[in-house]
């Protein structure tokens, strides 16, 4: 692959802090714009690097708490900007959605050849994740951290109203044939999960179906934008010695943030991903 030892962009990343070891960068060219990724490269390499696809609002430094822990314990990672989600990532595909960042990802995926088996993806970036899976062969592991599942038709839809309104539909993320690819995937899952992420909605005054969206409990504001249905889906749909499950007490959707500001959960969370990438 041909890497670049600096990025010009980097006056625009979300987190331009730096890496505990070497990162390179990608460009490729798409139609008419251009997209970066960052290879974090550990000092002793223990296995190939992982993929990572980032979540909706999220350029390659978003999940920095992590990889940089996984990147000390000898597991690199590559992550590409996706259009639509940051400031790093435009101008971007005009009218960008799920489809045209799956085909990005798909793009600075072939970056790493069949021995890397490992997908990480994030929120929105779990739903690409798994779409990617089902085109590569080689992906044996899958850690999806806060995952969502969007319905197939809203694939195409451009991020905004459209895409809104296609997920919004109460139960239409049931119509996604990655619960069936996980039904026959021969890998294993790894599920991080928030203790206020993925609430009962019924419980919490919403319609069934649907996400809780942000709540105050115990007063604090708890942000649950995953319907507790796409979580339990997600579980049943991979057979159950092949699943495990992190829960992060006191934690919603916003891991992220939370590994962030609690850096010795931050730990714990890197020490269970990298037993889980390394088994």
């Amino acid at each position: 692959m041909d890497l670049e030892p600096s990025a010009v962009q980097r006056a625009t990343w979300q987190y331009s802090e730096p890496a505990p070891g070497q990162e390179r960068f990608i460009e490729e060219t798409f139609d008419g714009y251009r997209q970066q990724a960052r290879l974090l490269v550990p000092e002793h390499e223990h296995t190939a690097p992982a993929f990572v696809v980032g979540g909706a609002r999220s350029d390659f430094t978003r999940l920095n708490p992590l990889l940089y822990r996984l990147q000390q314990r000898g597991i690199g990672s590559l992550t590409g900007n996706l259009s639509g989600h940051s400031r790093a990532s435009e101008p971007g595909a005009k009218d960008a959605s799920l489809a045209s960042n799956l085909e990005e990802a798909l793009r600075f995926h072939r970056h790493l050849d069949a021995r890397s088996d490992t997908l990480i993806g994030h929120s929105l970036g779990a739903a690409i994740a798994l779409k990617l899976a089902a085109q590569r062969p080689s992906v044996r592991k899958l850690v999806l951290v806060c995952p969502a599942v969007y319905p197939d038709a809203a694939h195409a839809a451009p991020f905004g109203p459209a895409f809104t309104a296609a997920i919004r539909k109460p139960f239409a993320f049931l119509e996604c044939d990655s619960y069936a690819f996980l039904r026959q995937f021969q890998g294993r899952v790894l599920l991080v999960i928030g203790e206020y992420d993925s609430l009962n909605s019924k419980v919490h005054g919403q319609g069934p179906g649907t996400s809780a969206g942000t709540r105050r409990l115990a007063g604090v504001e708890r942000y649950s934008p995953i319907p507790e249905e796409v979580t339990h889906t997600l579980l049943r749909s991979v057979p159950a010695p092949h699943v495990q499950c992190l829960l992060l007490t006191d934690c919603d959707h916003g891991i992220a943030a939370h590994l962030r500001e609690r850096p010795e959960v931050a730990e714990q969370v890197a020490e269970t991903v990298a037993a889980f990438i390394l088994d």
